[in-house]
């Protein structure tokens, strides 16, 4: 059996929530489940605990059509190491979106969700808008 790493799940995560975005907007992505998963919110601490988490990460979704076609993704694929690097940039330190622990894109998500109070607006990196709590 095949286990696979907090950081796998953190990056196929990225894959799936940003690789069609600028690269800061993955490590902004990136920074956002680090984030919820060290403080525990909506997380139960981990990252995999976090990523799966029942409508926080819809490409995790069983509706999602990436879902499988992403989890088979190769860790030589460009687009997974391009997502890689921003998740490591992000775990060492470097924060696009400093306090942000929501984000949504608005070209998928027309309606902005309850929370996405604009005087909570963090940044907004290509199509996703970044929130604090």
């Amino acid at each position: 059996m095949r286990l696979i790493s907090n950081e796998t799940w953190g990056v196929l995560t990225v894959v799936q929530e940003a690789s069609n975005q600028p690269y800061e907007g993955q490590v902004g992505v990136a920074e956002v489940i680090q984030r919820r998963a060290g403080t525990k919110f909506m997380s139960d601490g981990t990252i995999v605990g976090t990523v799966l988490r029942p409508y926080q990460f819809s490409g995790w979704n069983t509706q999602d059509p990436n879902r499988v076609r992403v989890a088979r993704m190769l860790d030589d694929d460009p687009v997974y190491l391009q997502c890689l690097a921003a998740w490591r940039d992000a775990l060492g330190g470097v924060s696009v979106v400093p306090g942000a622990v929501f984000y949504y894109n608005a070209s998928i998500v027309p309606t902005p969700p309850t929370w996405a109070s604009t005087d909570k607006l963090v940044r907004i990196i290509g199509a996703h808008s970044f929130y604090a709590a």
